[in-house]
């Protein structure tokens, strides 16, 4: 099941568009969930984190080959444990653009869905909060920095992934995700539903293009 339900209870071949090249490059950092401490959810007779992986990692070498000045950088390999924060710490040092948490769950419905959510604890006021850039902030709130960019980019995100017709896009929702908390940057977490465990594959390249899509001016 998608974790919205969880939350709720609580609260062919492609071809690209011309990129316009920026003049400096922009890091966007995949995090695939899970880690070797943490196996997630079964689909299939398989883990959530090892799908993840291979995801990511087929996400990044897309990316790198559209043509555009992207520097992908993942947040954990195989077998590796991540503690409390440290994918937070690790896009904050890096000043990273973009911040794409990336998860799967077992789809029973008909089409493989995708919901999108960004991080928000008060629907109200975290909206009205104005960043001041040079003020402290507690991890818990690293968020409020760029909250509306992340609101804007995952709609721009799901825009993009409706007109593919390869995904049947829900949200974004604005939630306390979790996997985004203590993020500076813009952060976004893409739940994908699929029926079967390589169902990711085929959705690679429209997710890639939706991604690289928030950059074209």
């Amino acid at each position: 099941m998608p974790l919205i339900y969880y939350v709720l209870l609580l609260l062919p071949s492609l071809t690209y568009p011309a990129l316009i090249v920026p003049t400096r490059s922009i890091s966007i950092m995949l995090d695939p969930a899970g880690d070797a401490r943490t196996p997630g959810r079964t689909i299939g007779d398989n883990f959530e984190r090892g799908i993840t992986a291979q995801f990511a990692q087929a996400l990044k070498e897309v990316l790198e080959q559209m043509g555009y000045n992207l520097r992908i950088v993942l947040t954990r390999v195989p077998n590796e444990t991540i503690a409390p924060l440290q994918n937070a710490n690790f896009s904050n040092r890096l000043n990273a653009d973009l911040f794409v948490s990336l998860h799967c769950y077992q789809e029973k419905g008909q089409r493989p869905s995708l919901y999108l959510y960004y991080i928000q604890y008060h629907p109200i006021t975290d909206m009205w909060h104005k960043p001041e850039q040079l003020a402290f902030y507690p991890y818990d709130q690293a968020h409020l920095l760029h909250l509306s960019r992340s609101a804007t980019l995952a709609d721009s995100i799901k825009k993009s992934l409706i007109t593919s017709k390869k995904l049947d896009c829900k949200g974004p929702f604005g939630i306390p995700f979790k996997p985004l908390v203590g993020v500076k940057a813009p952060a976004i977490a893409l739940e994908i539903g699929l029926k079967d465990k390589d169902d990711w594959q085929s959705m690679v390249p429209s997710i890639a293009q939706a991604i690289t899509g928030v950059f074209t001016p």
